[in-house]
């Protein structure tokens, strides 16, 4: 893999390889079908793709140590299976920036099992531009979701892309490929392993692998209405390991089946279960001015906003004025309780500076801050402080849907941790005044429900500080 690498960083313009795919999780290279080979360039041409193909369909087998094997290269873009014994795919996926950012917004499970790769030359996919977390709607919205799915299973086809090339640039046309006997059961495989491994690390709140047995009992816990088809899935997987196409008929229309009973699980589990709260950042007022605004000034809002088409059951709120008005304005008809934990960082000798005078007048806190430190505002809060009480205040929420009306520093908490953010990136988090944002709790944990545009939104203010 060194060979390639260095070929492909070599090319004038890539600035980014990953080697990707099974064998990151298993010992040696000789029981895989696939290398996933990620490249990342700054723009993207017809001859700098030639070049890429060129030179990982050029690799001798020997530099691979997989001197015994047959090298085919596949550069599209989709699960096409070649398991031949004997045989070992090189998957090249070559990407500009451009192209890597949407695909990450797109395809954020595929994306997020790349960044687990220590097999990187150049930047990491992570540092070029993260996923920031899976969501419950990438199972609805993004590439490989279960409309997706079932869409290829009710054609009978598997669906990929591929780039067109053209003298203005490039586009990835979305292709077909039949389903024969061997692809029915591979992708059947592919469908419940990538869905339940998606699940799990959704679930947990972990970029890992869990083993067969983990996963499985997982599945069985978490899924119940799906998992009546574990014992199919561990005969799926046993005629896979032996790079067998003798797959069991019928096998399409139990993925069907199977994906109509994960949806059901997703509907109980997070639909029923979960809880929905609504987090808003107070209405504008005249010191919101870059100044730092905080618990010892107590303005009212300038403007009040309209009233929420549907009221929530319990409005809880920070004692600042700002949040109070906003809250009454925004639920006229339900009674708020104020909860001191919801009020913003206390600045302390800070608060009314801007960042100028408090730099000037308190050197010590930026100087902190640079190192990555977490120092307290004279005479005030830090942010290790704030997120104590705000996970006191998550922890005792309780089961009953709430509109919680509280300050930006609190949200970028909220949102920062829920993402598992390093809090030195936190003060990065953009959130605008009034602007809701949803979490579901479920046993105990945040889960954040961003919209696309949310996402969007905070993965570009952050990535250019994560390392």
């Amino acid at each position: 893999m060194t060979e390639l690498a260095s070929q492909l960083i070599a090319l004038k313009g890539v600035i980014s390889v990953t080697f990707t795919g099974s064998f990151i999780e298993r010992e040696g290279l000789g029981s895989i079908s696939d290398i996933d080979v990620i490249v990342i360039t700054e723009s993207l041409s017809s001859c700098l793709f030639n070049q890429c193909r060129d030179a990982a369909s050029g690799i001798s087998p020997e530099l691979l140590g997989l001197s015994d094997y047959r090298i085919h290269l596949n550069d599209t873009f989709g699960p096409l299976k070649y398991d031949e014994p004997g045989l070992v795919v090189i998957h090249l996926m070559v990407y500009d920036r451009a192209g890597h950012c949407e695909h990450v917004l797109k395809s954020p499970f595929t994306c997020l099992d790349w960044e687990r790769s220590p097999y990187v030359t150049g930047p990491s996919l992570r540092v070029i531009y993260p996923v920031l977390t899976l969501q419950l709607r990438h199972f609805m919205d993004a590439r490989r979701s279960l409309s997706n799915y079932m869409n290829d299973l009710a054609k009978g086809t598997l669906s990929y892309r591929k780039y067109e090339f053209t003298e203005n640039g490039y586009s990835e046309k979305v292709c077909d490929m039949p389903l024969d006997a061997r692809h029915q059961g591979e992708y059947a495989y592919h469908i419940v392993k990538n869905l339940l491994g998606n699940y799990a690390k959704f679930f947990l709140k972990k970029n890992e692998v869990l083993s067969d047995t983990a996963l499985t009992d997982l599945w069985k816990q978490k899924l119940p209405e799906s998992s009546q088809y574990v014992d199919w899935f561990l005969a799926l997987t046993a005629i896979k390991r032996t790079r067998s196409a003798a797959f069991p008929t019928g096998t399409v229309d139990t993925a069907r089946d199977f994906i109509a009973a994960f949806s059901a699980d997703l509907r109980t589990v997070w639909t029923q279960k979960a809880v929905r709260h609504v987090f808003v950042r107070h209405g504008r007022t005249a010191l919101n001015d870059g100044s730092f605004l905080g618990q010892r000034r107590d303005p009212d809002i300038a403007e009040l906003p309209g009233a929420l088409p549907d009221m929530p059951v319990r409005v809880m709120c920070s004692p600042a004025l700002r949040c109070r008005s906003t809250a009454a304005a925004l639920a006229p008809n339900v009674a708020c309780q104020v909860d001191n934990r919801l009020a913003e960082i206390d600045y302390g000798l800070a608060e009314g500076l801007r960042y100028s005078q408090l730099a000037e007048n308190f050197p010590h806190l930026v100087e902190a801050w640079a190192r990555g430190e977490d120092p307290h505002f004279p005479d005030g809060e830090n942010t290790a402080t704030v997120a104590t009480r705000l996970q006191n205040f998550l922890e005792e929420l309780g089961d009953v849907p709430t509109l919680v009306v509280t300050h930006n520093v609190v949200l970028r908490i909220l949102v920062g941790g829920a993402l598992s953010l390093p809090s030195n990136v936190w003060h990065w988090i953009p959130v605008s005044h009034l602007e809701p944002i949803v979490i579901l709790r479920n046993e105990g944990m945040t889960y954040l429900d961003l919209t696309s545009e949310q996402t969007v939104r905070i993965t570009d203010a952050v990535a250019p500080y994560l390392s």
